[in-house]
């Protein structure tokens, strides 16, 4: 009986030698299928490390000595150690009661650089990649690093940028990953066309959205830059502009950009369907809170009856009287605004019902992404503060007065829970842009006065002085007199001496802080 039992035992071990290769690329490749259903083992062997631990190693295979494990969490154990973003191939095996992890470490990354860029800065595409000096080397993050640049390249007006990544391998484990770019040429925005306005005209929207068609000041303004985040955004842009002209059923059908290879260049259309247009009819208040009298709100309105239909008027009316009613002490009362619209006489109907809201308030507010600005620059542009009632219009008035600062690409304001069920964090996120400003120009000017002959005048400002939301500018000319001499050598050369006159001046106009409530 002991015989059979021992020989039972290592026929189940011997089931059990199975192996997986795995490719850099993440592929698993079943060697053999001859698995037991569950098996032990008393140890686990790392081999082929040079770096990472081997205790690690085994902590991150899940299989631990003495308990039953599966083909199934081999193949998890796989996965795990391939996720760690260290390896190039891992093998698992059993021999005996071992289980064998064999390991293959991927090369450490010496130095990355680019070659062929002009246009962006290594600095600057160095920010953008997942590969580092000193990191691991992964062959799937140096093709996704690829592709990254591609996009960067892509957003500058450069859809025809390829790039090239090398492996210059230096032995020891040691690799430099080289990104060879070609940026090619600037890809223009042949035309910016519009299908199904009849009210406004071509001219009149391309005014309003803000992809533009390539000129001679493009290389300056940069605004044939074709862009899908820009494009959705142009949309949106149309959208507005025929809601606060009284197009409230407007829609954009399509919009898109056809990318013409021959030409490397975009065309770009927008189909719209304006719908009619609608003034206001009917405007009302209405409120359910005690002691407040909705008729005596109306001086707050700025939709007016018989006007054309606005968006905007709306909006304003909201925000006015969300403070006023605030202002009044009702902190947690709510504005709604409802139309009603008549197709027949074209009329937009609307009645702000005031209703008490459920009662918040502020526990914190968080502030992320500001790099330069400082906290208290964004602060100040909120009408209130922590622990103050919460309100959705006044919210989203500071989101409009942080856009109008223009020191942010994106401003996104939203909520989380707070530490008990009436308490809200409010979460700012900015993604700051650049503020600088650089301008140089040249001029010849004749005559024998001491500002006679070259000169050349620049300016550099600077809209958010130390992200202390204040204005530093910095201005100088020099000029330059040029004085000929005799030739001492009876020849028809003059030397020349340049006398150079320079003026600085430095402006700073410190920024105040807003007082007053006007949206």
């Amino acid at each position: 009986m002991k015989a059979a039992s021992s020989l039972l035992s290592a026929a189940s071990a011997a089931a059990l030698s199975v192996g997986f290769i795995v490719s850099g690329a993440g592929a698993l490749q079943l060697a053999s299928t001859t698995v037991a259903q569950a098996a032990v083992v008393s140890s686990i062997e790392v081999r082929g490390n040079r770096r990472v631990d081997a205790e690690t190693i085994r902590n991150n295979t899940g299989i631990r000595p003495g308990q039953n494990f599966s083909n199934a969490d081999v193949d998890e154990a796989v996965k795990r150690l391939f996720s760690m973003g260290m390896f190039s191939d891992v093998r698992i095996n059993q021999s005996g009661s071992t289980l064998i992890v064999s390991v293959d470490e991927n090369a450490i990354v010496n130095q990355v650089l680019f070659q062929g860029n002009r246009r962006l800065k290594d600095a600057d595409l160095g920010r953008q990649i997942q590969l580092r000096p000193r990191g691991a080397y992964s062959s799937a993050m140096m093709e996704a690093d690829a592709e990254t640049i591609r996009q960067a390249y892509g957003r500058t007006g450069r859809e025809d940028a390829t790039v090239s990544p090398e492996v210059v391998d230096l032995g020891q484990g040691r690799v430099n990953v080289v990104f060879n770019i070609q940026e090619g040429d600037r890809t223009k925005i042949a035309s910016v066309s519009f299908e199904g306005n009849n009210t406004f005209s071509d001219g009149r929207l391309r005014e309003v959205i803000s992809l533009k068609q390539s000129n001679v000041m493009s290389w300056l303004t940069r605004n044939d830059i074709y862009d899908e985040d820009r494009l959705r955004a142009d949309e949106e842009a149309l959208r507005r502009f025929y809601y606060n002209r009284g197009f409230a059923d407007f829609r954009v059908i399509s919009a898109f950009g056809e990318f013409d290879e021959a030409a490397n260049s975009y065309r770009v259309s927008f189909t719209v369907d304006e719908g009619q247009r609608y003034r206001f009819g009917s405007i009302e208040v209405e409120s359910t809170v005690d002691g407040l009298d909705g008729q005596a709100l109306r001086n707050q309105l700025e939709s007016r009856s018989g006007d054309y239909y606005s968006a905007k008027a709306v909006e304003d009316s909201l925000v006015g009287l969300s403070e006023r009613v605030a202002d009044l002490g009702y902190a947690f009362a709510q504005v709604t605004p409802r139309g009603d619209r008549n197709f027949e006489n074209q009329t937009i109907s609307v009645v702000y019902t005031i209703d008490q809201g459920p009662r918040a308030y502020i526990e914190r507010i968080e502030i992320r992404g500001n790099q330069r600005t400082r906290d208290y620059v964004i602060r100040r542009e909120f009408d209130f503060s922590e622990g103050d009632a919460f309100n959705q219009v006044l919210i989203q008035r500071a989101k409009r007065r942080l856009e109008r600062l223009d020191f942010f690409e994106t401003v996104n304001i939203a909520t989380a829970p707070g530490s008990e069920p009436d308490r809200v964090i409010l979460v700012v996120d900015v993604i700051e842009k650049s503020t600088g400003e650089l301008s140089v120009g040249g001029g010849y000017t004749t005559g024998n006065s001491a500002t006679s002959g070259f000169s050349v005048e620049g300016s550099i400002a600077e809209r958010n002085f130390l992200g202390a939301a204040s204005r530093s500018a910095s201005r100088w000319r020099a000029a330059g007199i040029l004085a000929t001499t005799p030739s001492r050598l009876r020849s028809r050369i003059s030397s020349g001496v340049v006398s150079a006159l320079a003026s600085i001046s430095i402006a700073r106009r410190a920024s105040t802080t807003r007082v007053t409530t006007a949206n």
